[in-house]
């Protein structure tokens, strides 16, 4: 029984040797943060990357899973893995239209939606004259689409008029590309098309497209009758399977079939894993650089104060207690330096609009830096980590370390 309280007031002694160390290595560390800059400014610029990537793949998955709604299905050809390489047919249209599991409104019209996609080439130019040239997603649209974009919303101009070259675009191709304004005449397809409007969608992956008339995209793009993608709303989301087979049974028809949220997913994931495969083993091999950056700070610390460690040792500091404060030194670097990574991106980067290649129609597909809390816990606990591991090793030789061996170096 003594020897338990012993061993208990032993511990408690060591945490308050500890917690004495510590504030006087953190009260001195101003005085090391020079040799320390290495270790900082490694770990800020790992935790920089991390948050990166993080943030990207968020604002990604956010801005396609957004998109969609829950009683949408979307119909492309089969094999067609995205609305660029599926060709179909109004008559393929009006069969699956006459379907009694179709929502009608109440003059029995089928809530059903034609669309044909297409990646232009977009020419305008910019505020000094010099001749832009972009590769962006225009939509062929009819006035049943917006009944599948219910949170569409005209934030400046008008809806285009059909039959004339006139278009909406997406607000982040606005916010990306300021000079495409309403009012302002653009080539695409080596026509001249007329902005009418800008249009938002609660940030989905629609305000990276422009929006025009069908009929005028077709002709334009010598598309004929040909449509891409037909867009249905159930009255049962839960009949999909049985309705899809009996589709798939019909031999008029040669289709595939999803709700519109799964197509969209399915694209958030092979985009976000492309940027995982390249985001992370960059970090990970900047980690590592990191993690020998802090050893060799600590390990030079240790260096320069082996008298100062030894005469803690000397006067009764247990070894506990001496390795515990080195290593919340290393910690404290962690912390500083992460900070200084993340701090800046967070002020210039949290919401601004970027742009990517979207791999399943070759078009630029823009999208918001998301950085949240979750995300900045991440990155600040990957830098926490490398400190950790590059003060452990630091830590078990100061432990170790003899004070005669000290005193004499």
């Amino acid at each position: 029984m003594s020897y338990s309280l012993g061993f208990i007031e032993q511990f408690f002694i060591n945490i308050k040797q500890a917690q004495a160390l510590t504030i006087i290595n953190f009260k001195s560390f101003p005085q090391r943060f020079i040799a320390s800059l290495v270790s900082i400014i490694s770990i800020g610029c790992v935790a920089a990357v991390i948050l990166s990537v993080l943030a990207m793949t968020e604002g990604m998955m956010k801005t396609l899973q957004q998109s969609g709604l829950d009683n949408t299905i979307l119909v492309m050809r089969a094999g067609a893995v995205s609305e660029l390489q599926s060709v179909m047919f109004p008559a393929e249209m009006n069969i699956l239209a006459n379907n009694d599991k179709v929502i009608r409104d109440e003059q029995g019209i089928a809530q059903v939606s034609a669309e044909i996609f297409v990646n232009a080439e977009v020419n305008f130019n910019d505020a000094s004259g010099m001749q832009i040239s972009k590769s962006l997603a225009l939509r062929g649209i009819s006035s049943a689409t917006l009944l599948f974009r219910p949170s569409v919303k005209i934030v400046s101009g008008k809806l285009f008029n059909t039959g004339v070259r006139e278009l909406l675009i997406g607000q982040a191709v606005s916010r990306r590309m300021p000079e495409l304004s309403v009012g302002r005449t653009i080539t695409l397809g080596g026509a001249k098309w007329k902005i009418s409007g800008i249009f938002s969608d609660e940030n989905s992956v629609f305000e990276s497209e422009l929006w025009a008339d069908i009929g005028m995209v077709q002709s334009d793009y010598q598309r004929g009758n040909t449509i891409q993608s037909i867009r249905l709303a159930l009255k049962d989301i839960n009949d999909l399977t049985a309705l899809e087979k009996e589709w798939q049974d019909d031999p008029r028809l040669n289709i595939r079939v999803m709700t519109e949220k799964q197509f969209f997913s399915d694209q958030a994931e092979s985009l976000t894993r492309l940027i995982r495969w390249l985001g992370f083993p960059i970090a990970i091999v900047m980690a590592l650089g990191a993690m020998i950056a802090a050893l060799n700070t600590m390990y030079a610390a240790i260096a320069s104060r082996s008298k100062e460690i030894a005469t803690h040792k000397a006067i009764g500091f247990s070894p506990f207690s001496i390795s515990t404060s080195i290593l919340f030194e290393a910690v404290l670097i962690a912390l500083v330096g992460g900070a200084l990574g993340i701090l800046p991106l967070y002020l210039v980067f949290d919401g601004w609009t970027a742009a990517t290649q979207n791999s399943s129609n070759l078009s630029q597909m823009m999208f918001n830096f998301d950085i949240n809390l979750r995300l900045i816990a991440q990155a600040m606990a990957l830098a926490l980590l490398i400190g950790l591991c590059g003060g452990l090793l630091p830590a078990l030789k100061a432990m170790k370390l003899p004070v005669t061996e000290a005193l004499r170096d």
